[in-house]
């Protein structure tokens, strides 16, 4: 906007007196930052989709209490040890948004809430060392989260008057919602022990999580942007979980029973230390 220069200097007068009017001056009077990636004191709707890898670390055991067995460890067997997170889940995906606010032509402060979801892989199978020849297939229900954050980022100056990178962090919380799994134990002499009915895998619980991302946005037009974001963000994972497995099998084949064989095993599943996740999407941001 072209204003004569004694209107320029009342307003220079009036914008020194008054820090309320900080965003009106970068409008009106720096007219050197044209490729400013933010408008100071606007408020944005950000909506995003994409995938979202994830890592286990510090995985435990999936372990039986096994009285009837004298083995060298005791009464408490490793079966096997739980294996990274794409053993046993597809790629997740991620939907979110966000609301944000312009502290200045550069710094964006803004709430964000995802939503996502991983769909298991079927009959993951593992071999159990302590009973040679036995094998157990796990089928676990899907992975879900939903997460909250407060975040900050810092957009750097657009070039050519459209793109901007920005970097920035974020700190909140995450929900993991409950995992049921159904478990077939493959015996030799005894034939396949399955559950009676699904039971807990993991419990839900809701952990801290926070991280930091790194992102390009791409201006369509003069409210709208096209955002592409990669955030790694860290938080610890599902803690452990003991769960009485009802057991069922074949008639006739333990101790000559004619009836179904029915039992109860004490399973100990190990927590999970951490998950880190690499969520990777792209959104639309519209700002007013």
């Amino acid at each position: 906007m072209f204003l004569p220069l004694h209107k320029r200097l009342l307003l220079s007068i009036l914008l020194c007196t008054s820090p309320q009017l900080s965003c009106f001056q970068s409008s009106y009077l720096d007219t050197s930052n044209d490729n400013s990636p933010l408008s100071c004191g606007s408020f944005d709707l950000q909506v995003h989709a994409g995938v979202a890898p994830i890592l286990w670390r510090n995985r435990g055991a999936f372990q039986a209490v096994v009285c009837e067995l004298e083995l060298p460890t005791g009464p408490v067997a490793t079966a096997f040890d739980l294996p990274k997170f794409s053993t046993f889940y597809r790629t997740p995906w991620i939907v979110g948004g966000q609301i944000g606010y312009a502290l200045d032509d550069n710094l964006r402060i803004y709430l964000e809430a995802n939503y996502l979801q991983s769909r298991a892989k079927s009959d993951v199978l593992f071999d159990v060392p302590f009973i040679p020849g036995e094998t157990v297939i796990l089928n676990l229900e899907k992975y879900k989260t939903i997460d909250a954050y407060f975040g900050t980022r810092y957009y750097f100056n657009r070039w050519c008057d459209r793109a901007s990178l920005f970097l920035g962090g974020k700190i909140g919380f995450m929900h993991h919602k409950k995992i049921d799994f159904d478990f077939v134990a493959n015996v030799p002499g005894v034939g396949s022990l399955r559950l009676a009915a699904p039971i807990s895998f993991y419990t839900s619980n809701t952990v801290v999580s926070g991280g930091f991302n790194i992102g390009l946005d791409y201006l369509i037009c003069s409210c709208v942007s096209f955002v592409v974001t990669l955030d790694v963000v860290a938080n610890c994972g599902f803690r452990h979980n003991s769960v009485v497995a009802p057991l069922t099998g074949p008639s006739g084949l333990l101790h000559n029973l004619a009836a179904p064989i029915v039992a109860e095993t004490q399973l100990i599943i190990g927590g999970i230390g951490s998950e880190i996740r690499f969520p990777i999407t792209a959104g639309i941001r519209y700002s007013f």
